[in-house]
């Protein structure tokens, strides 16, 4: 038999846990309000260009929702846009670095779907090359490569990002990498030869000679394989020409002089064949396609 007063607890205990579950209802509903008032008004602000009171408003929803989507991307569209390119100010500074950290953080969230996932990564990138931050922007693009490495587009910008920050051997390993997804492509091998021209002929006295023999040899290879493909493609004619013009140049610098010449000779052959072409495709465009009748 219970004595009296003692489901006076349980009662006690009922009536706290409704009073914290519409206390939570009540705080719920509260949190989906403040949302929508605050995207409203902050999506207000930014198409009408007013960066940072938009910002203001997607900080109310970043505070109840940080992982809100929309309130990310567009905080971080905000602070990109109030940021000055090449500008050293300290505000803009911040700027760079609140746009680069929202990006991120929308990368972490994961994107809605695919055209969302490639504009982020785009505007990612973009903020970080502008700020100079080339070795983060690489390493980004490493982790892209890394999980979709069949993907071309995304393999040849690593290794044209590479190329433009004066990194030779990353450059040149993504860009074979690029032959090696794409085998039958002949500008993939073109441009491995192009590059290892470039180093030859660019590089100057930070090329040992050791290198220089092996990247000319790369390239003509490269070309080689190119011209496989097409015996005609005039591009990968006219550098295979400026190429064993290196190697002669370089057999020379050795002591090797026949061999020199013989590369020389080479080079004549290929700037012969090289202008054939052109003429050939000149004529070509100069007849008449039709008459009229």
């Amino acid at each position: 038999m219970n004595k009296p007063g003692s489901r006076r607890p349980i009662f006690a205990r009922a009536i706290l846990l409704c009073v914290l579950a519409t206390t939570a209802a009540l705080a719920t509903g509260c949190d989906w309000l403040t949302v929508r008032v605050a995207l409203r008004n902050g999506n207000q602000a930014f198409n009408e260009r007013n960066y940072e009171a938009a910002i203001e408003e997607y900080a109310k929803i970043l505070k109840v929702q940080p992982d809100h989507w929309e309130a990310n991307y567009y905080t971080a569209a905000a602070y990109m846009s109030l940021y000055h390119p090449g500008s050293t100010h300290p505000k803009d500074v911040e700027y760079a670095q609140k746009a680069i950290d929202a990006f991120k953080h929308c990368l972490d969230i994961g994107p809605p779907d695919a055209e969302q996932a490639a504009k982020v990564q785009e505007y990612y990138l973009g903020m970080l090359t502008s700020t100079e931050r080339h070795q983060e922007a690489a390493q980004f693009m490493e982790q892209l490569v890394a999980k979709d490495p069949q993907n071309v587009t995304l393999i040849g910008s690593l290794a044209q990002m590479y190329a433009r920050q004066g990194d030779f051997p990353n450059a040149l390993k993504y860009f074979e990498r690029r032959t090696e997804v794409e085998p039958q492509n002949k500008e993939a091998w073109y441009t491995v030869g192009v590059v290892c021209w470039e180093r030859s002929y660019k590089g100057g006295p930070t090329v040992s000679s050791e290198e220089r023999g092996m990247v000319i040899d790369k390239g003509l290879a490269a070309l080689e394989r190119a011209l496989a493909i097409d015996n005609g493609y005039f591009d990968a004619l006219a550098y295979s020409n400026l190429m064993y013009r290196e190697k002669s140049q370089w057999l020379a610098q050795l002591g090797k002089y026949d061999e020199a010449q013989q590369a020389f000779q080479m080079a004549e052959q290929f700037k012969a064949r090289a202008t054939e072409v052109r003429d050939k495709t000149q004529a070509q465009q100069q007849q008449p396609t039709g008459s009229g009748g």
